[in-house]
């Protein structure tokens, strides 16, 4: 967090101007290209940088698009929002595939919850067509995953793969499960509207109702599914970063009342083993451990979108962050300053 301007640090930016912390944000915080910095293949290709903190993302996509030059780079594009810069003459969507995911994670907090039962759970998974839901809910901007990790990532595993869509099957074990209710109520943010309705196509098509509710995180325990998007920020540590967060018993995303034993038994091995190539091993099993178990709805690794104005040459990170130091302007503009 950027608390006051510098110089300090060893990083390829100088903080010049304005503050960004959970608390207090500027303006404006401004950077500026650091003539000092220690790695001279990674020295930054622009000498200034302007993040605006106080124009709305509306806003900021209507001046990426025209011709004044405004601003540049727009984060954080929703499917809806990269049709219509992909449209322009200006700027262009650029597209990123870190280590993300999007998963639904069930409701197991209440007595009695019917998600506690594992039949219900897979049914769900048999229910939603993945690759619909990416097309039709996700304008094609993502990468259907089996589980946790994003297929050739770092601890994939080769033996899963993606549950199968299978109605009939999904019908079946429903029926098994003697499931009480039909109405599933799936809470999501705005921005996976279109996720959300691909899914309800799916569940309705095998007898469940489904009552969206949009919200970044459920406001109560009336709910049934939650859309949680994450991502894998760690060179190989998706056990601490990713699973700990969902199924760990001090996890920020795990919704069950109990303690996992299977899980905690293999994230303990994990944490006290120091060879890598055991401990990919390790994450492998642990991956295939909640896939056996449906222990979320697995969906699928939403792409990370940029508008981009045609003035630059963007280069995104896998960790999403905006580190810069490699983008440039185009040759045309850079030689007209």
């Amino acid at each position: 967090m950027l608390e006051e301007p510098g110089p300090w640090g060893t990083g390829p930016w100088i903080l010049k101007e304005g503050v960004s912390t959970l608390s207090k944000r500027s303006p404006q915080v401004v950077l500026e290209a650091n003539p000092n910095y220690w790695n001279p293949d990674r020295k930054p290709k622009v000498q200034r940088v302007v993040f605006d903190n106080v124009i709305s993302k509306a806003e900021a996509l209507d001046l990426v698009m025209d011709s004044t030059g405004k601003v540049d780079i727009v984060t954080e594009l929703t499917a809806d929002e990269a049709a219509r810069v992909a449209q322009s003459r200006n700027a262009r969507v650029v597209r990123s595939d870190p280590k993300t995911l999007l998963v639904g994670v069930f409701n197991q907090t209440t007595t009695g919850s019917p998600w506690s039962d594992v039949r219900l759970r897979k049914a769900v998974n048999l229910a939603v067509d993945r690759d619909a839901v990416v097309k039709n809910g996700a304008s094609g901007y993502g990468t259907v995953i089996p589980a946790m990790i994003v297929p050739g990532a770092w601890a994939s595993n080769p033996t899963l793969k993606p549950y199968a869509f299978d109605p009939a099957e999904a019908r079946t074990l429903m029926k098994q499960a003697g499931m009480k209710s039909n109405t599933v109520t799936i809470v999501a943010g705005e921005g996976f509207k279109g996720v959300v309705e691909a899914i309800a196509a799916n569940l309705e098509a095998v007898g469940l109702k489904v009552n969206p509710v949009y919200a970044d995180a459920p406001k109560s325990d009336d709910w049934d599914i939650w859309l949680v998007w994450h991502f894998d920020w760690s060179p190989h540590w998706p056990a601490g970063v990713v699973y700990r967060e969902f199924f760990g018993r001090d996890g920020g995303y795990r919704k069950t009342k109990k303690v996992d034993p299977g899980f905690e038994q293999r994230y303990a091995k994990l944490l006290a083993t120091t060879d890598e190539a055991q401990q990919e091993k390790l994450t492998q099993d642990l991956d295939k451990y909640v896939y056996d178990r449906a222990d979320l709805l697995f969906l699928y690794a939403p792409a990370k979108l940029y508008a981009v104005s045609k003035r630059v040459n963007f280069v995104p990170y896998k960790t999403t962050m905006l580190e810069l130091a490699e983008t440039s302007l185009a040759k045309e503009v850079a030689s007209q300053r």
